[in-house]
């Protein structure tokens, strides 16, 4: 919403100002009455809105960042379970690692002793049991022939059971190996399905974390419109007490008026009271001499003397007083010297790049100069404000036309709200507050009222001396 500030209310006379002030009537500072407190329900109206929007803001802001730590949280925890996932699957390598050592060496045992033994069968094989028959051969006596067949029958028995048992570990590792092998592929499955849970889930994260930071954005505009939306509601309540005072000045002036009005009624009535009496007191003795005139011409018979006639006395017209109009308007005076780093006019932001509409003059100082008024008028803001940081705000009424001057950028301010300021007077130190890239002072003047978004400022050049 723009504010726009009344044209009319500052026609307060400057003391000591070489500026022409014309009246302002009690019917149009009224109706600019009305008209701000108008505007000034719809920006508190406004206000409440982004109020309540930026509660809601909040709100929803709330539950995102609580989706997001519910999220995080499931991330840790999943985080957790892949850690041990991989404990498992290290210890399950390791497992199969051993199983297949030991596999390989009952293997090479195995091999080994069948090596041996298929030799033996096959120099049996070749040769015929010769060993073999010669121990029996060599037996002395029944008896000992058994016994010697009897030791030959128990060396291939263990022959054979040596390769049983082998045969026998080769199988019971070769399963145990596959058994390893099938639980490694289960926890590698597992871990599979944990890691992809873990990009979903990563996923879902950035999706959360990315509206936690819209919502961190959007609240942190709706924070800044409240602010310029209460700076705005400031600016028109400042606007509110300055017409308010007019018009308590100008109730004065009538009170006085009609005061001045009444005594100059009751003088004149008393004065042609005290006419009438006198007018009556002379035509009664003239009566009174006429008659006596008459009496004593009876009397003596003798010629009447005639009586005197006075003189009218004439009052010499007053000569109505003279005015003279104002002839010219009176010229801004540039408020610091200094080089312009940027006139007005279109330009290149510095801060944001962007294209814009510079509403001003920017004039570059030492940091500390001081900031005289470029014409009298009336403070109606001294403070802090988005963008223009330390601001001065001066409402001027030059030839019966309201102009407002904004210094921007200030260091410091020397002037308060409702003040009056005579040209040339300080009102601040140079300064880079606010919006700004160095010292220097953002200078503007708008034809009329201030609004937001400056829709009546014009290039100070040919304003100022």
């Amino acid at each position: 919403m723009k504010v726009r500030f009344c044209s009319t209310v500052l026609s307060l006379a400057l003391i000591g100002s070489s500026v022409s002030v014309q009246a302002t009537s009690k019917e149009d500072l009224l109706k600019e009455q009305q008209e701000v407190e108008s505007r000034l329900q719809e920006t508190e109206q406004s206000q409440n809105q982004t109020s309540e929007k930026l509660i809601l803001t909040k709100q929803e802001r709330k539950e995102a960042k609580a989706r997001l730590d519910e999220v995080n949280s499931r991330l840790e925890d999943l985080a957790s379970k892949i850690a041990d996932q991989q404990a498992a699957v290290s210890v399950a390598k390791e497992e199969l690692a051993t199983v297949t050592r030991a596999v390989g060496q009952t293997e090479s045992k195995l091999r080994a002793q069948e090596k041996l033994i298929g030799d033996r069968l096959r120099s049996v094989q070749r040769d015929g049991d010769v060993k073999y028959i010669e121990v029996l051969l060599d037996a002395k006596d029944f008896g000992d022939l058994i016994s010697r067949f009897s030791t030959v029958s128990e060396i291939i028995k263990q022959d054979d059971g040596v390769l049983q048992t082998y045969q026998a570990n080769v199988k019971q590792l070769t399963e145990q190996r596959s058994e390893q092998e099938l639980v490694l592929g289960q926890l590698k499955k597992e871990q599979r399905k944990l890691l992809i849970l873990q990009t979903q889930i990563i996923a879902e994260s950035e999706i959360k974390r990315t509206l936690v930071v819209r919502l961190n954005s959007q609240v942190k505009q709706l924070q800044q419109e409240q602010f310029t939306k209460a700076e705005e509601a400031a600016i028109l309540e400042d606007q509110q007490r300055l017409i308010s005072r007019q018009l308590e000045e100008l109730r004065a002036v009538e009170l006085r008026a009609q005061q001045e009005a009444k005594e100059r009624a009751e003088a004149a009535q008393r004065a042609a009271e005290a006419a009438a009496r006198e007018a009556e007191a002379e035509a009664e003795a003239q009566r009174q001499a006429e008659q006596e005139a008459q009496a004593q011409k009876e009397r003596n018979d003798t010629t009447s003397r005639p009586p005197a006639a006075s003189e009218p006395v004439s009052e010499a017209p007053s000569q109505p007083a003279t005015s003279s109009p104002s002839t010219s308007v009176k010229p801004f005076l540039l408020p610091v010297t200094g080089y312009v780093s940027s006139p007005f006019g279109p330009r290149t932001n510095p801060l944001t790049g962007k294209s814009e509409r510079h509403t001003g003059l920017d004039l570059v100082n030492a940091k500390g100069t001081p900031i005289k008024a470029a014409a009298g008028g009336i403070v109606l803001r001294a403070g802090s404000a988005t963008g223009y940081g330390n601001v001065v705000m001066i409402t001027h009424l030059i030839d019966g036309k309201v102009w407002t001057t904004v210094y921007g950028h200030l260091d410091s301010v020397s002037v308060k709200a409702g003040q009056t300021v005579m040209p040339g007077d300080i009102v601040g130190k140079l300064g880079s507050t606010g919006w700004s890239t160095g010292p220097h002072l953002h200078f503007e003047i708008h034809r009329g009222e201030w609004a937001v978004g400056q829709p009546n400022a014009v290039d100070p050049a040919p304003y100022i001396l």
